[in-house]
């Protein structure tokens, strides 16, 4: 059990106008003997029940009672109260008791304090009285031939008084072990009550850096390569944002610089919503993940006040909260020494905090700033799996957009052909958050690749950017099909799409094949919405003449091809007689291979073409195919208008719904 800021040693100082903390933290060697007597105590109680420990006693060992305290919580790590096995107890009782407890269906001590109380309920109308208590129990005790200070045990067995005290691991911690795990604690303590921390960082000492222990372990796609400030940006953001830790990126002069210096600042649970431990967890894991880069020390600083952690960390400091006052905390070389290594896994404690010790990164590509971002990524997911996006490809966490003095990564990048549209999803945490994100955007006022998503009930701060950028406005979670809708009236390149058409070549694939599928016909003309399509098929008629036809749900074809087919189709129709709709598409990919990858509904809609074929629908299970009384009626293409778009809402296969969560 892990103890807070407040139960930790520490100094406060004055420097200046604002107020420094350090925490107390154990050196080598320090109250190594004290540590020792303490451990010695836990091993002396294992077995015994927690009545027996004495938290007295413990403290006395060290004689510290505040250090003593966060010293008992730390051997927590690896002794903790167990609740004691019935059966085993049991067992220790006698086998007779065992079996009338078992034919009572009596199998654990709650059952026990129920039979009790039926049993005092039906032989003492529910009132034990201090004369007869002894008497009851005994008659009670003796219905299941066990003894009443055996009774008394097992009615409060799974108390908390009665828990036993356990060592999993082979060996007991040393003191240093003891005093290690303390330390790191007492680090982590005062991170979970900060609201920033900050990093000044210089890229330059990233250019001999070939590899990070972390990052090697995800798959080679997720690595981030290269060096110099780009490739020292696109790590750090890779690492907050594959912990889930909230940041933000600024540099010193001139990006372009030689010797570029870098602000990151990592937002902590005073700052942000949610759990502070679990939040804090994430954080101090990320901060001891960049304090643990290890390069030589550097000199002549310019603030003399903070000591130079590496050759990349120049200075950290975080400003964490207590007792109604904020302080700043140095985190130097002194305090970094005394943790524990990143990569040290000591058996003694894996299963407690073996998250603390051994960083496990998760697929980045899970980890989302809040629901909002979430919802809307699985609702695109599920629209672009059925085309359903107009082209667009979503990608999650683009390359930041560099700003004077900053930068801004953007939640999301959409992507069709060459054209990269940023969308920016705003929320309304804090004063603090909003006013940061005003201050960035105003620095990319101008951009036209850059859309954002406010919460309605944000409208009025966000008010000084709404006229700068296109806006989504959302309530409760971020609808697609609007953000679609803003992009097709916006973005609109269907012109230039048009124009691009490379008519010689559909029409030699035409011919050549016969027939384009509809689905093939997107791609090739350049395509995202049915009525985009008849447009650009019509276009592409006008050109080649009435050689090719096109018809919704079918593609582009050529008119002889079709007649052909259609002739071929009524004489083996005519031979067979009436079938079954699936039988007929079944036999139609075989006798004629270019219908091989068609899809049901392009065949149907084939057969809707020819006047001299009906499909007969007896159900809404089964349909049949058979000749009607026009067979010598001829076929003829149908006319798609030069200037006039077929519909979107054209009959097609069914786009997924876009998936809503109630607010």
């Amino acid at each position: 059990m892990r103890f807070s800021l407040q139960d930790v040693k520490k100094q406060v100082q004055r420097r200046g106008g604002d107020l420094y903390v350090g925490l107390h933290c154990l050196r080598p060697g320090e109250l190594r003997t004290e540590i020792e007597r303490l451990i010695a105590y836990h091993e002396q109680l294992i077995g015994q029940p927690r009545r027996q420990f004495s938290l007295d006693d413990a403290r006395a060992r060290i004689g510290d009672y505040r250090l003593a305290h966060c010293l008992v919580n730390t051997l927590s790590a690896w002794y903790y109260w167990r609740q004691a096995n019935w059966s085993k107890v049991l067992e220790q009782i006698g086998s007779e008791a065992r079996r009338c407890l078992e034919e009572a269906g009596i199998t654990s001590p709650v059952y026990l304090r129920l039979a009790l109380f039926n049993y005092v309920n039906e032989h003492y109308q529910g009132f034990l009285d201090a004369a007869v208590r002894t008497e009851a129990l005994q008659s009670f005790a003796a219905s299941y031939r066990i003894s009443v200070p055996d009774l008394e045990y097992l009615l409060v067995l799974d108390s908390d008084e009665e828990e036993l005290l356990v060592r999993e691991v082979a060996q007991p911690p040393t003191a240093q072990d003891v005093a290690t795990l303390y330390n790191q604690w007492a680090f982590e303590a005062a991170l979970f009550n900060a609201s920033s921390v900050h990093f000044l960082i210089d890229c330059n000492a990233f250019e001999n850096v070939k590899d990070m222990q972390d990052i090697n372990a995800q798959p080679a796609a997720l690595q981030p390569t290269g060096t110099g400030v780009g490739a020292v940006i696109k790590r750090l953001c890779y690492l907050a944002r594959v912990l889930g830790v909230y940041y933000d990126l600024a540099y010193e002069g001139s990006v372009f610089s030689t010797t570029p210096l870098l602000h990151l600042t990592l937002y902590g649970p005073q700052e942000m919503t949610g759990a502070p431990q679990q939040y804090g967890m994430r954080l101090a894991r990320l901060c001891r993940m960049l304090l643990g880069y290890g390069a030589p020390r550097r000199q002549n600083t310019k603030d003399t006040r903070t000591k130079l952690l590496s050759s990349a960390i120049v200075e950290a400091e975080a400003t964490i909260h207590f007792l109604q006052r904020s302080y700043c905390f140095v985190m130097d070389n002194d305090i970094l020494a005394l943790l524990p290594p990143i990569t040290e896994s000591n058996q003694a404690h894996e299963n407690v905090e073996k998250p603390s010790m051994v960083v496990q990164l998760p697929d980045m590509s899970t980890v989302f700033d809040s629901s909002i971002e979430q919802s809307f990524a699985e609702a695109f997911s599920s629209l672009e799996n059925s085309q359903a996006v107009d082209g667009w490809h979503l990608i999650r966490e683009p390359e930041p957009l560099l700003l004077d003095h900053g930068i801004l990564i953007p939640d999301f990048v959409l992507i069709r052909d060459s054209r990269r549209i940023y969308v920016e999803i705003l929320g309304f945490w804090t004063p603090a958050y909003r006013e940061r994100k005003i201050q960035k955007l105003q620095q990319l006022q101008g951009r036209e690749d850059i859309v954002l998503a406010i919460p309605v009930e944000a409208r009025g701060p966000f008010a000084g950017i709404a006229s700068l950028f296109p806006i989504v406005w959302y309530d409760g979670q971020l609808s697609v099909t609007e953000l679609l809708s803003l992009l097709r009236n916006r973005y609109d390149d269907f012109a230039g799409r048009l124009a691009s058409i490379k008519v010689a070549a559909v029409q030699k694939l035409v011919e050549n094949e016969g027939l384009l599928s509809e689905r093939a016909c997107y791609e090739l003309l350049h395509c995202y919405r049915r009525s985009e399509l008849a447009l650009a098929a019509g276009h592409v008629i006008r050109v080649i003449g009435q050689s090719v036809a096109f018809a919704p749900g079918i593609g582009l074809y050529r008119v002889d091809w079709m007649e052909q087919l259609r002739t071929s189709f009524v004489e083996w129709i005519g031979s067979v007689g009436k079938l079954p709709l699936a039988d007929v598409m079944r036999q139609s990919r075989e006798r004629w291979p270019t219908l091989a990858d068609c899809e049901d509904a392009a065949l149907e809609a084939m057969l809707g073409l020819w006047p001299q074929v009906r499909v007969h629908r007896t159900s809404i299970f089964e349909a049949m195919v058979e000749l009607t009384d026009n067979a010598g009626t001829q076929f003829i293409a149908p006319n798609i208008p030069n200037n006039e778009a077929m519909p979107d809402n054209v009959p097609t296969r069914k786009p997924s719904r876009e998936k809503l969560t109630v607010p």
